[in-house]
């Protein structure tokens, strides 16, 4: 057998599947409208030409996961939000930082007084709700 039959008959290993690629393509367009740039200036804020980077923008070519953090620097916003990773925010149920400093005051408290403030706490809570 030839290397150039070997070659022809080799298919590469997807590192992603399609469906995410063009998911990926499809936020890269929502993001760069968003942060109001053109094709021309997001290419330009890479250092890429800008026929390359709207190859990667209507599915042309893969965009390597090397260009990630400079692509979501250039289209302001986090890699996770280009790759459909929502990043980590407190919920508006979660507690709020003061919640916190006060469950940490709380904590260096004697027991006993905890125990009241936590009754008065419990208390309020259920009035509230």
């Amino acid at each position: 057998m030839k290397t150039s039959d070997i070659i022809a008959t080799h298919e590469p290993v997807p590192f992603m599947s399609d469906d995410l690629l063009d998911q990926l393509r499809k936020r890269i367009i929502a993001r760069r409208k968003a942060a109001g740039l053109t094709q021309a200036e997001v290419a330009e804020r890479l250092g890429l030409k800008l026929a390359r980077y709207g190859h990667y923008e209507r599915g042309l070519r893969r965009v390597p996961l090397t260009l990630l953090p400079d692509l979501a620097q250039a289209l302001e916003c986090e890699e996770g939000d280009l790759l459909g990773i929502a990043a980590t925010k407190a919920s508006k149920r979660g507690p709020s930082s003061r919640a916190e400093r006060l469950v940490q005051r709380l904590g260096t408290l004697p027991r006993k007084k905890q125990s009241v403030i936590l009754d008065m706490v419990e208390g309020a809570i259920d009035k509230a709700s």
